[in-house]
């Protein structure tokens, strides 16, 4: 008898699939690194992760297990990936970076995952293999994952370990298919945490005064080339909201003048704005600089302007002359023998001692004899060391060196290292940060400690580049500026606000208060400020801050209820509560009221249908919804009213009449006539029962 074995070409054992896919990776995809160098386990990937203004031309992807000690430029110790699931991981990295590209760290978090899978097979005794995952594995990787870590980091490794068992599960590489979630819970968002931690979280994002009048300090009477740089640039950064590597990159035009008509005089007054090529595909923009500072960033601009003269003229010459060594007019004569001295060579390398320049020369290889070098094989060296994305800044096709704002030596932006006057570099980010907070453990103090600035309490400033945009948003914020301008001002989504807005519930809180006193609050909650009479038994602002006993933020505004003396009698009618304020102008409110409405209307459809089909109650929903609708219809009419200035704190009439004054109110009406006051029924209702109290 014949037996015959019936398969089919679909049915691929998960091994085999496994394989492909890294035969796939290796053969057919060209990212990261070249091809010949993939059986390497250290991978350089530091010039396919380029930021703007920083050096990490230095990063690999080392693809070895979690016990080993990796820095950012090598292995100290340690072993790689067990075999099978090595080239695994390197396929995996590599089809991802193709496929969706993310930053340098994201990437490193990838290759993380797949070292606590290896590091779980390890641990459980069984040999690593992608096909033998199982909920064992997954759930002891997660596991590993926590040690030494916080909470948000622990999830987002658990995140990319779900991500490996997706990606495994949808190609169809196990051996026995399983659906698994990591079940790490995501820690709240700490942007919208309250209480005393939130608040000196939030603090220790923004610039202290006196780390500004450091700053301020520094920037006048500062002496040394990289204390009046980035002095200047700070002057700049705490007068627009600009990132770091934008200002870095600001360009030699980038000064806008405009006029404008005063919206409070009616007359044309002069505007000083700088051109920003912001971050994140954002398009070019003005940022307009405050009256106040325009004095202060045309000096920084000015000075950054001379300060960088030299190095743009150097640029200049580099690109009209490639592949050529600058050298200055007195040793041109030099270039025809093709040999220069090396004791000549100061005023091209930065050494002033002889036997320094030569130890150079040896680091890099040089040819040169004990008196003389080859200008041949200098030159390369030299040009070696230039930006690699000479002469386009930053690689923008657009800009080049010689018309950048900020364009520095090699080495100039280093305090401790020599500069080279024939060679061009660039502040970087990294830099600009070491200078404000200090690095290697001290070893390279900040400026604060240079200077001996401290804080008031005596303790160490500690301020980064993106302190001072938290601190310009925040003011924007706390001055009323809508969420649209202050995402615009920025130049950034809306959407992204939040992480930089740490207002307080006390500075909303201060700031309804603070309409009490200028009247810009508007609505029945505030008038008893501007009642007026004899013999009035407390004062008025007195009487209306016993109201508001708290800020918290909902979707539909600002509860202002004192819950110390009674809890909220309309939980879940915050739209239809008196107590419930909003600022003119506020973007996001503006989008949440508008959103409901929609919902409101489609839901008082529903409720008509349901109240014409006889349905018991339904009467009652159509009535609360039309209540809703129209107080949510007068927001959006306040919105939208120009007679009404942005940043008004609005409480709207004819709302619940559930507060503890509106109880006082109605419990000086006579027995049997409850139905004459209701609180904030209509505005004369009210002014004639606070009036009544006054007279009382």
């Amino acid at each position: 008898m014949n037996v015959h074995t019936l398969s089919t070409a679909t049915l691929v054992p998960p091994r085999d699939r496994v394989l492909d896919f890294i035969r796939l990776a290796r053969e057919e995809i060209e990212a990261l690194i070249p091809s010949d160098h993939w059986d390497d386990d250290v991978w350089p990937v530091g010039e396919q992760f380029s930021k703007k203004s920083q050096n990490h031309v230095d990063h690999i992807l080392a693809f070895y297990n979690s016990d080993a000690t990796i820095s950012s430029q090598q292995v100290i110790r340690g072993e790689p990936l067990a075999p099978l699931i090595k080239d695994f991981a390197k396929a995996y990295i590599r089809y991802t970076h193709s496929t969706s590209p993310v930053a340098f760290t994201n990437t490193q978090k990838r290759l993380d995952a797949i070292q606590f899978i290896e590091a779980a097979f390890r641990k459980l005794g069984l040999e690593p293999a992608v096909e033998s995952l199982n909920v064992v594995v997954l759930n002891e990787a997660v596991n590993l994952a926590r040690h030494g870590v916080g909470a948000g980091r622990h999830y987002h490794f658990a995140v990319g370990i779900q991500q490996v068992h997706r990606f495994c599960v949808d190609r169809h590489f196990l051996a026995a298919p399983f659906q698994w979630k990591h079940g790490v819970r995501k820690p709240k968002d700490a942007s919208e945490a309250i209480g005393e931690t939130a608040k000196e979280r939030r603090e220790k994002k923004l610039p202290t005064p006196e780390a500004f009048h450091a700053l301020a300090e520094v920037f006048r009477r500062s002496a040394t080339f990289v204390d009046r740089l980035y002095s200047s640039i700070c002057a700049i950064c705490v007068s627009i909201p600009i990132r770091a590597h934008e200002v870095l990159q600001l360009r030699l035009d980038c000064e806008v003048e405009g006029r404008v008509v005063s919206p409070d005089t009616g007359e044309e007054v002069a505007t000083y704005g700088i051109r920003v090529w912001p971050g994140k595909g954002n398009p070019p923009q003005v940022k307009w600089v405050p009256t106040v500072m325009v004095s202060v960033v045309r000096e920084a601009v000015e000075r950054l302007r001379t300060m960088c003269a030299a190095a743009r003229e150097l640029a200049s010459w580099y690109e009209r002359n490639p592949g050529q060594l600058w050298l200055p007019e007195k040793l041109e004569p030099y270039r025809a023998s093709g040999w220069i001295p090396v004791v000549a060579l100061t005023d091209v390398m930065g050494y002033l001692d002889p036997s320094a320049i030569r130890k150079r020369l040896r680091d890099l290889n040089v040819e040169q004899t004990f008196e003389s070098a080859r200008l041949s094989s200098l030159a390369p060296a030299l040009l070696d060391l230039m930006p690699t994305d000479f002469p386009y800044f930053n690689g923008e096709k657009d800009q080049r060196y010689s018309e950048t704002l900020i364009v520095l030596f090699y080495n100039q932006g280093h305090a401790q290292r020599g500069t080279f006057p024939s060679l061009l570099g660039k502040a970087t980010v990294s830099r600009f940060g070491y200078w404000l907070s200090g690095h290697e453990d001290g070893e390279w103090p900040s400026v604060f400690e240079v200077y001996g600035f401290t804080e008031r309490d005596g303790s160490r400033i500690k301020i980064t580049t993106h302190s001072f945009r938290h601190w310009l948003n925040t003011v924007a914020q706390f001055k009323g500026l809508s969420d649209l301008d202050i995402a615009k001002w920025s130049g950034r989504g809306i959407e992204q606000n939040k992480a930089y807005n740490h207002v307080t519930s006390e500075e909303i809180l201060s700031q309804i208060k603070k309409a009490l006193d200028d009247g810009s609050a508007s609505g029945p909650m505030f008038e008893g400020t501007k009642l007026q009479g004899p013999n009035r038994p407390v004062d008025p602002r007195d009487f209306v801050e016993a109201q508001i006993g708290s800020a918290l933020v909902t979707d539909v505004g600002i509860c202002v209820h004192d819950y110390s003396l009674l809890p909220c009698q309309t939980h879940g009618n915050c739209v239809g509560c008196s107590e419930n304020v909003f600022i003119k102008g506020d973007r996001q409110h503006r989008g949440n009221i508008d959103r409901r409405l929609k919902l409101a209307n489609t839901q008082l459809v529903q409720a008509l249908g349901a109240m014409g089909e006889g349905f018991h109650g339904a009467d009652r929903w159509v009535e609360a919804h039309r209540r809703n609708i129209d107080r949510m219809e007068r927001m959006l009419a306040i919105h939208d009213d120009p007679s009404i200035p942005d940043g008004t704190v609005v409480a709207l009439p004819e709302g619940t009449p559930d507060s503890e004054v509106a109880m006082a109110l109605r419990d000086r009406v006579p027995t049997g006539d409850l139905t004459a006051v209701t609180y904030a029924a209509d505005d004369d209702a009210l002014s004639e029962a606070l009036a009544d109290m006054w007279k009382d």
